[in-house]
């Protein structure tokens, strides 16, 4: 059973802390490390706890399919506008002749 090991840090720079969790196959290794937001140590503890609440609930439960991640629909705004095709002198001069 894996056991990750988890260390509260003090930011020296903003006096809030950090959690650093480290990788269980090799406790040298840091996996990921938290932006410095708590306001005390207890408080870090109880944000990674919530954090790892957050993620299990996301879990499927046993005999259930994953859940689909809903595709994001693009803005309008977003899609390739197809370019204005430039029109070729030929086709200027026939326009001109026709007025």
């Amino acid at each position: 059973m894996a056991q990750f090991r988890v260390e509260f840090v003090l930011d020296q720079a903003s006096g809030k802390y950090l959690a650093e969790l480290y990788n269980p196959d090799n406790q040298n290794e840091l996996i990921v490390r938290t932006e410095a937001l708590y306001p005390t140590q207890a408080a870090a503890v109880l944000g990674l706890v919530q954090l790892f609440k957050d993620a299990i609930l996301q879990f499927p439960r046993p005999g259930e399919q994953p859940r689909k991640q809903p595709k994001l629909k693009r803005r309008r705004s977003d899609r390739v506008k197809p370019k204005a095709k430039k029109k070729t002198a030929a086709k200027r001069a026939k326009k001109k002749k026709r007025k």
